[in-house]
């Protein structure tokens, strides 16, 4: 039995047995004074590894994250192909495959470009049908300047690469190369200026015309090389375009705006139109395909600025409906003029109508998209409002009835001539497909506020009635015929019960 002495300390009488610690607590207990002798007396034998591990598991960037990225996994897994170059490779991520045959043709004129853009026989005067000699002695210190430029802008080039470090390991190949990095930068970027120049300035020679005749074999080959330069992983910094315009052709002739009209002019057949005629600074630009989603982007006085939070696919499209019940619902589809129309991606609803701006679809369309897409859900300065529209469009568009309703209303035409693309039900998928895995800022996008205002009109009674009435009654001119006779049999009807009850009364005299 326990009692206590003067001092307050409690004492145990010898019969009654103390307390003790279960053997469990006990081994506990010795284990974490192992564990406390280990830290201070032992190191794993990996420790140094583990440390440089954790020290580089998060390389530092600067301010401006990476906007050339490696497609993950997920978003290709619906079509690959649509991510892979097919005649031309740009940028580091696919350097394995300049030396296939379908690229080598390209690769031999690309250092065509460089030749043409030292010697001068740009397209900023006019052409002549002779081309400057070249002389090595005149023209070899231009092109080492050029490279020079191009291995002091290595760093800054990396940094725009998500995969590419000055390390050893993935990204083509070109990891710890520097000079290697700045050739294919001088080659690539040279490429992609001759082209810009090309397109900026058609009344000068312009476009594909003098260029056919350099590619034996390849008559239509400029059609395909603007889709592969439309792909994420197939870009060049725009910084390094910018540079070799600044050495090789000079502010002289129009500044770099140059650079941005040569662009939209090139890529111009492939714009899902129609497009927002907000200036673009160059400064701005990053690659080829952010200059494309700049074009065709909300203008920045229609973006909405709220505070977003990323949800998938599934809870956006949860509560929108596809066009059939839409219009079953009251709701009037139209497409949107171009002239209202800001950009493709501007979709209204106001008293009922719902307006799209037309969409038409082609073979290149779903590559597009997709990378458009990819690149939204790889850099976090986008607003994934191509990603939304693509949702959006998917919603719409559940059954063939849907494909068809769009397409009687003007809102969207398949001019696809793959296998299986050109009837409706291919087009049930087609953007469903676009966005698997993808998310969307769904309380930022405008679209959002308007499927808010859609659904809550959907929800009236009288537009559902007003539907029904014009779907039953009003579909045909036979059936017109037969509402307006029945309401004049009821009318007359009406008029001679209401003449016999009053003359019942009010009897003639």
């Amino acid at each position: 039995m326990a009692t206590s002495d003067d001092e307050g300390y409690e004492l145990y009488d010898e019969d009654e047995p103390m307390q003790t610690e279960s053997p469990a607590e006990q081994a506990m207990e010795h284990s974490e004074e192992e564990d406390d002798n280990d830290e201070q007396q032992q190191e794993p034998k990996d420790f140094a590894k583990m440390l440089g591990d954790v020290s580089t598991a998060i390389p530092e960037r600067g301010a401006v994250p990476p906007s050339i990225c490696e497609v993950p996994e997920d978003l290709a897994e619906g079509n690959k192909a649509a991510y892979i170059p097919k005649v031309v490779c740009i940028g580091p991520l696919f350097d394995s495959l300049r030396g296939t045959a379908s690229m080598l043709r390209l690769e031999r004129y690309k250092w065509r470009c460089v030749r043409k853009l030292i010697v001068g026989r740009v397209p900023a005067g006019p052409t002549t049908t002779m081309e400057p000699a070249w002389s090595a002695e005149v023209h070899a210190p231009v092109l080492r300047r050029c490279f020079n430029r191009m291995v002091r802008l290595v760093p800054r080039i990396r940094a725009s690469y998500g995969t590419v470090s000055s390390s050893s390991g993935g990204g083509g190949g070109m990891n710890g190369d520097d000079e290697k990095l700045a050739l294919h930068m001088l080659l690539d970027g040279c490429f992609i200026l001759h082209r810009l120049l090309k397109y900026a300035r058609p009344e000068n020679g312009g476009g594909d015309r003098d260029d056919w005749s350099l590619l034996f074999g390849r008559c239509w080959v400029w059609g395909t090389v603007k889709r592969d330069l439309l792909l994420l992983s197939n870009q060049v910094p725009f910084v390094v375009v910018r540079k070799l315009f600044k050495l090789l052709v000079g502010e002289g002739s129009g500044g770099e705006d140059v650079l941005v009209a040569g662009g939209l002019n090139l890529l111009s057949s492939l714009h899902p139109r129609p497009l927002h005629s907000a200036p673009i600074d160059c400064r701005g630009v990053h690659h080829l395909l952010h200059l494309l989603y700049l074009s065709i982007d909300l203008p920045p006085s229609q973006q909405p600025r709220r505070q977003h939070q990323h949800l998938p696919p599934s809870e956006l499209t949860r509560w929108v409906p596809c066009a059939k019940e839409l219009e079953e619902a009251g709701v009037k589809l139209k497409p949107r003029a171009t002239n209202k129309a800001k950009s493709f991606l501007d979709v209204g609803f106001r008293g009922g109508v719902l307006e799209i701006p037309p969409l038409r679809l082609f073979d290149y369309s779903e590559p597009l998209f997709r990378n458009l897409i990819a690149f939204e859900q790889t850099y976090p300065a986008t607003a994934s409002r191509v990603t939304a529209y693509a949702i959006f469009m998917g919603c719409l568009v559940k059954t063939p009835d849907d494909v068809r309703i769009l397409h009687r209303r003007g809102v969207l035409e398949n001019h696809m001539n793959g296998a299986g693309r050109d009837d409706d039900s291919a087009l049930v998928g087609f953007f469903a497909g676009l966005c698997a895995e993808a998310h969307t800022s769904a309380d930022r996008d405008h679209l959002a506020t308007v499927m808010v205002e859609v659904v809550r009109y959907q929800s009236g009674r009288w537009p559902q009635w007003r539907a029904a009435l014009k779907r039953d009654y009003f579909s045909n001119p036979w059936a017109i015929a037969a509402v307006v006779a029945a309401a004049t049999g009821l009318a007359l009807t009406v008029l001679q019960t209401f003449y016999s009850v009053y003359t019942y009364y009010k009897p003639p005299q």
